[in-house]
């Protein structure tokens, strides 16, 4: 999944440096691979209950050491393998043309209703998340997004006043659901397998973006 997400950094042409920040030193060693920056991540950044917001901060201090002052950045998840590198730059584009601050790629949801979002105690009691106002006909709904973590976009300086991604004010990018699936579990993965082998089926082609470089091996150099 790494070198999905960062193949497509790379290939959109656009960064000065693909950075991938891990306390591991075994995922630097796949990112470097793929021709990513490894910058390693102390460990309090690295528990359950860490924040991006925090591992992006701590990214940004690493660059300004450099003597580097990023004007924005973007934060490509890993978990998000099938963004194409097309996407980051239609996404750059609508972030600048739009003159835009922050911008959260997004996904239509397809096939569910999240306001009509239920519940359940322990005894399997239901509850409307929402309540019963939102019990609407499906035809008067408005249209929804579910933010997905392909692709989110910051001006540098006001994601460091702000300390968020999600800043005010924040636009949507909505983009392919096939692409912009997030892979959180086992059966996220099993899903997004399903989708790669249907889609290469449906289209001829596969879905993911071509990664330009042998596979990692483990032992291998870095390139």
């Amino acid at each position: 999944m790494l070198a999905y997400s960062v193949s497509a950094a790379l290939n959109s042409g656009l960064f000065a440096k693909v950075i991938v920040s891990s306390d591991d030193p075994a995922i630097g060693r796949i990112a470097e691979w793929y021709g990513a920056v490894f910058v390693l991540r102390p460990p309090e950044l690295a528990s359950d209950s860490a924040q991006l917001v925090d591992v992006a901060r701590h990214v940004l201090g690493v660059l300004r050491s450099q003597g580097m002052e990023p004007e924005a950045i973007c934060q490509c998840m890993p978990n998000c393998p099938l963004v194409h590198s097309a996407d980051i730059v239609e996404h750059w584009r609508r972030f600048k043309d739009g003159d835009r601050l922050f911008q959260i790629s997004v996904i239509p949801y397809r096939g569910v209703y999240p306001q009509w979002a239920v519940v359940s105690d322990e005894q399997q009691g239901g509850r409307w998340l929402f309540g019963e106002r939102s019990l609407v006909r499906s035809q008067e709904l408005p249209r929804t997004f579910c933010p997905t973590g392909a692709i989110w976009w910051a001006r540098t300086r006001n994601f460091l006043a702000q300390n968020a991604f999600y800043g005010s004010p924040f636009h949507l990018a909505p983009m392919d659901p096939n692409r912009g699936i997030d892979i959180d579990d086992e059966e996220d993965l099993k899903l997004a397998e399903l989708l790669v082998h249907g889609l290469t089926v449906r289209d001829g082609a596969s879905p993911l973006e071509r990664v330009k470089h042998d596979a990692y091996v483990p032992g291998r150099l870095s390139a």
